[in-house]
């Protein structure tokens, strides 16, 4: 068996999937949580309401079945994207998450990249030398990057704080484990992803003024992480020790769930 958690924008789906010849949904459950939306065009979610949705869905899902959480083999993810959630030193969150629709750093964006000659709104040579590198630009004021360069503009304690760089799955990954992670496709979607040399872009950090030390370690989606912490299983009423995989992205796991790969 495995579970799986689909990270929307407005709640969680929990499910619990039987693999043998065919990949059968056995359970399933789903919690909501709040998107605080303010006037200024940001858009926030506190973590720990996604961390008590996973909890409060997996007792009701295990509680519906006979399925025994020693039968678990692994853990893994759907999860809405491009979100910034900056954590300590022990996976605390320093401030709350910024979703994917968040829209104020503007002045982020129009200092760093929306100035000079132009094409689609981005400075023709930092484009043109992103499309090279990352085969993205980050063109989009939602872009996660200058989400983290809005944070470093106006909340430099937070900022200071901050030790890793994290999406939301990778965030949730971190807490069910120990270990600060990015998968390819969370990595791409930075526009800090070198799409030839499989890594972070040292020269994409210095154009974007990124400090490498805040990026995690790239995995795959299908890479075993970690294992579940004795906390976290404790938590979720799961069994320590149980494999926790990198997951996806929604964006990415679309043409996966519509068979189109």
């Amino acid at each position: 068996y495995v579970l799986s958690y689909d990270i929307g924008t407005t709640g969680v789906k929990t499910c619990l999937f039987e693999v043998e010849d065919e990949i059968t949904l056995v359970a399933a459950e789903m919690e909501g949580y709040s998107l605080t939306v303010y006037p200024d065009g940001g858009a926030e979610q506190d973590p720990d309401e996604w961390w008590s949705a996973m909890c409060n869905t997996t007792k009701r899902l295990m509680n519906s079945t006979s399925v025994s959480t020693s039968e678990i083999a692994g853990i893994s993810f759907c999860s809405q994207m491009q979100g910034l959630v900056l954590v300590d030193k022990d996976g605390v969150p320093v401030r709350m998450a910024m979703s994917y629709m968040d829209q104020r750093a503007r002045e982020e964006l129009k200092k760093g990249i929306a100035y000079g000659p132009q094409i689609a709104g981005a400075n023709i040579p930092k484009l043109l030398k992103a499309l090279k590198i990352t085969g993205a630009v980050a063109a989009s004021v939602k872009d996660p990057v200058w989400k983290y360069k809005w944070v470093e503009a106006h909340e430099p304690d937070a900022f200071n704080r901050a030790y890793k760089w994290l999406d939301v799955k990778e965030y949730l990954i971190g807490r069910m484990t120990g270990e600060f992670v990015m998968t390819q496709d969370s990595a791409f979607a930075s526009m800090l992803y070198d799409i030839h040399k499989k890594c972070w872009s040292e020269e994409m950090c210095k154009i974007y003024g990124i400090n490498p030390k805040h990026l995690a370690k790239i995995v795959k989606c299908t890479d075993k992480v970690g294992e579940l912490s004795k906390k976290a299983a404790d938590e979720l009423e799961l069994e320590p020790g149980t494999a926790v995989f990198g997951g996806g992205g929604d964006a990415s796991l679309i043409g996966v769930g519509a068979g189109s790969v």
